[in-house]
């Protein structure tokens, strides 16, 4: 009896499952769902203990570091979508193998120190900004050993980072009582990917790239430093693009290239396109030449075009070889097609810094005609080393607020902010629903309207670098890891009237 009811019970399911899929009419599709994309086994959440860990954090959960997280090398960690990882203060997440974060934009990842709330006005106080100071720097941020071969972070949000190390880690450059990066990569042959994502609050550089190829697009970069540091940091050995990025409140400069270092790498090549850049360098105290924007110096070489620079303290910063800081390679660096925008008459007079430590290109930027007549420009040079002495060029007083690209959520001139000096203004100031994500329709958003004098402006002549197209490593060979590249836009800035761009 029991062999009869079991082949009855086996017909029933059979004419079920072809009943379920015949089709009742011509017109009927079916659809076939994707499941999350997984490696290896799942990470249980909920606490975890300082310790090696591999698989796949699994969506919809939270997981809280407790201690050091280390992926060994050989191994990989995958975030599915809609991840958090509270990170705990001190805690150091060490990626020797594979770190990969798959978020989406209905259901974005974290990593950050929960329950801490951000400040994005723009009259804080950087001593008790959370992105700062305490109770802000809490843990120190991605560090990933020479041995990483990928770091593919995607509609991530990265926060609270920068904390010093209180002990020696194990990876190079995490020596006791240094200072931690958001994202440290550093294998010339391995890629660092960071698209579509969002970077909030460090004490140092945010994104230091030792070696490495790169792709650094479509991002959000809210008060990257504190009293100094650098956005995203290429040396000696890397090459990429910095393209499409929102760099708001910035310490000092928001990108840069740099061929520090040494060893038998490439040369750094980094293209910066379409970034815009609003109310960056303010916070650094010394050096006041730094390009608060775009620098490119010690042998580097690149492309920068179609940037929206807005009241920032200086304007692009080509280093000119004093100080013992070696010429980038000019030769090498093309710049042009990029729109300065400033509400005072000191930021139009620093458009070509004058401080010793600065060269800059002549055809840098499109800005009012009477700012280059004024000047008196030797068109005749490449590269322009201007007086140090402000009195011998200045722009007319029209010069100010002329140019206004026009966004459609942030009003020019800005407001003036409470306080004082270089401590206290240039902070960021995006506010929105989704804690810091500029929004179109938010408090504060950078979109161009129709209109603006910034649309159409753009040089297309040139292509991404996208040598990280598809990449390929020891770990994980899966193309759907290689990030979406944006080639250069037709209008200045991250925000395109056609929608592409950045999307946040």
């Amino acid at each position: 009896m029991k062999k009869i009811s079991t082949i009855l019970f086996a017909a029933l399911v059979t004419a079920t499952f072809l009943s379920s899929c015949k089709k009742t009419s011509s017109n009927e599709t079916t659809t076939v769902s994707t499941p999350p994309f997984q490696i290896g086994q799942p990470i249980s959440p909920g606490n975890l203990a300082a310790g090696a860990y591999k698989g796949t954090m699994t969506t919809g959960n939270t997981y809280n570091l407790q201690g050091d997280f280390t992926i060994p090398i050989g191994d990989t960690v995958l975030l599915q979508a809609g991840v958090k990882v509270c990170v705990s203060p001190g805690v150091t997440i060490i990626v020797k193998g594979v770190l990969i974060s798959l978020g989406t934009p209905s259901q974005p990842n974290w990593f950050t120190s929960c329950g801490t709330t951000k400040v994005d006005v723009p009259s804080s106080n950087p001593n008790s900004d959370p992105a700062f100071a305490s109770p802000g720097i809490l843990w120190t941020g991605i560090n990933c050993d020479t041995s990483c071969t990928l770091c593919d972070l995607r509609w991530t949000h990265v926060e609270f980072t920068g904390a010093t190390f209180l002990n020696t880690e194990p990876f190079v450059g995490g020596a006791s009582g240094s200072a931690s990066y958001s994202i440290l990569f550093q294998r010339p042959t391995g890629d660092l990917i960071f698209t579509d994502s969002w970077i909030y609050g460090c004490d140092d550089d945010c994104i230091r790239i030792q070696q490495g190829r790169l792709y650094l697009a479509r991002n959000t970069l809210e008060k990257m430093g504190y009293l100094g540091g650098d956005g995203l940091n290429a040396k000696h050995g890397s090459q990429g693009d910095m393209a499409y990025n929102l760099c708001i409140g910035n310490a000092t400069n928001s990108t840069k290239a740099s061929d520090k270092g040494s060893g038998p790498y490439v040369e750094c090549n980094i293209n910066m396109y379409n970034n815009t850049y609003v109310n960056c360098g303010y916070r650094q105290a010394s050096p006041t030449s730094r390009g608060s924007d775009i620098d490119i110096e010690q042998g580097a070489r690149g492309l920068i075009y179609n940037n929206l620079i807005v009241n920032c303290r200086n304007g692009i910063r080509v280093g000119d070889g004093q100080n013992g800081i070696p010429m980038p390679d000019t030769a090498n660096v093309h710049i042009g097609n990029n729109y300065y925008y400033a509400d005072s008459i000191r930021e139009i007079n620093q458009g070509f810094p004058t401080q010793a430590g600065t060269w800059t290109k002549i055809s840098a930027y499109i800005i009012p005609a009477n700012i280059t007549t004024a000047w008196n420009l030797n068109l005749s040079e490449p590269f322009y080393n201007p007086p140090y002495d402000d009195s011998a060029y200045s722009a007319p007083l029209s010069a100010a607020t002329a140019n206004n690209p026009m966004f459609d959520g942030y009003t020019l001139p800005a407001p003036t902010p409470t306080g004082s000096g270089p401590t206290y203004f240039g902070l960021g100031c995006i506010n929105s629903a989704e804690d810091g994500v500029s929004v179109k329709g938010s408090t504060f958003t950078f979109h161009l309207v129709s209109g603006s004098p910034a649309i159409g402006k753009g040089y297309t002549g040139f292509s991404a670098f996208a040598n990280i197209a598809n990449p390929v490593t020891a770990d994980v060979k899966n193309a759907q890891f290689a990030p979406i590249v944006s080639a250069p836009g037709v209008d200045i800035g991250c925000y395109q009237v056609n929608n592409s761009g950045n999307q946040h």
